[in-house]
């Protein structure tokens, strides 16, 4: 009883100074709170931001003598992307396009395409009563710019197997978006409608999107959800990444409306200095009804497969 009768002094004590500090704690929000909507009072009003960076990647190979062989080889890839902000009172808009286009050239053969993307995404929204919670309509459009093509061990290229408008996948959503954090945002749509377009009259493009080949265009609508985040993980170092689950809970296959497609984006950029940077994008994507051939010796065994694209680059940037 006597030690305890000794304790009770220091913690009496401690538990008279932790309710002082939360005092402060209150005072001191609160106070942040006052100067933050005062400097935001007084400050110019900007409705827009802008912004973006390009860059230009290159990576050169070169052998002479070399016990372990190895093929000379030139490449070079140009990276960009283009940001423009609306929020004002309640509303919030964002646009952001992504492009990239990259060409390699190794020894002995032609000049050949390693990159090739256009992809560009729209986000209206509009605060709900609910907090950090916006009514919103997100609207995506992604394809490339030039023909793509394989090639066979010969060298041998085949038959084109895509290019601009064939295929193109447009994506127009009604639904909530969830924005706890300034880097992080997570939107639900029941209500999304997405096209996939083939331009040209390519039965083997339309083969391998599903689009029927008396038809363009293939319609679907069901569910989406798309998880974005975008933040400085270290210094100079920055992560965006992007995680979009689409169901087609109407599709005139019922067993097939159980399937999700799945696209999930990683784009890491490090600021090396002023003007150098390396970049790392990693994209994995999943659609069952896609057509993959996985066989070299059969081309009659195609199917779904997981799809998987590494890109890395080191070379010179500009941000504006």
């Amino acid at each position: 009883m006597g030690a305890y009768a000794q304790e009770n002094p220091s913690i009496d004590s401690l538990r008279s100074q932790l309710k002082i500090f939360e005092r402060l704690k209150t005072e001191s929000e609160n106070q942040i709170a006052s100067v933050t909507k005062e400097i935001e009072r007084l400050s110019p009003l900007i409705v827009w931001r802008r912004g973006g960076f390009m860059a230009a990647n290159f990576n050169q190979m070169q052998f002479n003598n070399w016990a372990a062989g190895g093929v000379n080889a030139v490449s070079v890839t140009t990276l960009a992307n283009f940001f423009a902000n609306y929020k004002k009172g309640k509303n919030t808009w964002t646009n952001s396009l992504d492009v990239a286009y990259g060409t390699i050239k190794n020894k002995g053969q032609d000049l050949r395409k390693n990159e090739d993307k256009i992809d560009f995404l729209s986000n209206f929204g509009h605060l709900s009563h609910v907090r950090n919670v916006y009514y919103a309509a997100l609207a995506n459009f992604k394809s490339q710019f030039t023909p793509s093509y394989t090639y066979n061990d010969n060298n041998e290229q085949s038959p084109m197997i895509s290019t601009f408008m064939a295929p193109a996948f447009i994506l127009a959503s009604l639904g909530i978006d969830y924005k706890p954090k300034p880097y992080f945002s997570a939107y639900i749509s029941p209500a999304t409608g997405k096209i996939t377009i083939v331009s040209i009259n390519d039965n083997a493009i339309k083969k391998t999107f599903a689009v029927d080949s008396n038809k363009s265009t293939r319609m679907e609508f069901g569910a989406l959800v798309n998880v974005q985040f975008k933040k400085d993980i270290m210094k100079n170092t920055n992560l965006m990444s992007r995680l979009s689950l689409f169901n087609n809970y109407t599709d005139v296959n019922i067993p097939n409306r159980k399937n999700i497609d799945v696209n999930f984006e990683n784009t890491i950029n490090a600021r090396l200095n002023k003007y150098i940077t390396a970049s790392l994008f990693l994209n994995w994507i999943y659609d069952n009804d896609l057509a993959i051939k996985y066989d070299d010796n059969d081309p009659t065994k195609e199917g779904p497969r997981l799809q998987f694209k590494e890109v890395f680059g080191l070379g010179f940037s500009y941000k504006f």
